[in-house]
């Protein structure tokens, strides 16, 4: 399924097969370092411009593979490269699975999960997931970016809503003048807790 999309922002996949009772896949190489590495790097920081430019690639990326009937399941900074002309590839779909984002689906009982960027549900064997399960590991991964912070594991978040101390996640909303609200606002709604 993923070797049949084409999309400049998710990785080629050039060949799929079996040797040694193991599948391989044969993929582009990407000369590019990835958004957690970019994150750490001090001294090359992205512009607002080119975040706002990032995003709009890979959410373009994303709404591709959902129109597939995949979700991919573990999106995060380090799996976002950002190629030297500074074009974003969204790779590792080892945790994608196929009828899942068109109807909510039950999932199997593998876990993939990244804590500050996995949705509240990626932490339960058979738990429901949606396009919007992505959408909120996107978010996270764009929430770290522009406020150099990984956001808070959804599942505190969850556990402090539960007792009532209210939700620990910090709105990017009205905290970095360079980007335009509804920029932060769009990434804080993708973050809300279903």
């Amino acid at each position: 399924s993923i070797a049949k999309m084409r999309h400049p922002a998710i990785v080629g996949v050039h060949r799929v097969f079996e040797d040694n009772h193991t599948a391989y896949m044969a993929l582009d190489m990407i000369d590019g370092r990835d958004l957690l590495e970019i994150i750490h790097d001090d001294d090359r920081q992205l512009t607002p411009n080119q975040v706002k430019e990032i995003l709009i690639k890979v959410l373009d990326a994303v709404a591709l593979i959902h129109s597939e009937d995949l979700l991919h399941r573990d999106i995060s900074p380090d799996n976002i490269l950002v190629n030297k002309w500074g074009d974003p590839v969204l790779i590792d779909f080892g945790a994608a699975r196929e009828e899942a984002s068109k109807n909510t689906r039950i999932m199997s009982s593998v876990l993939v999960v990244k804590d500050g960027y996995s949705p509240q549900e990626f932490y339960f064997a058979g738990s429901a997931q949606t396009a919007s399960s992505d959408l909120y590991a996107l978010g996270a991964t764009f929430y770290h970016l522009v406020s150099g912070e990984a956001p808070v594991n959804s599942q505190a978040r969850v556990a402090e809503v539960a007792i009532k101390n209210g939700d620990p996640y910090e709105p990017l909303m009205g905290r970095f003048p360079d980007y335009e609200d509804s920029f932060l606002e769009a990434i804080d709604k993708a973050m809300m807790l279903a």
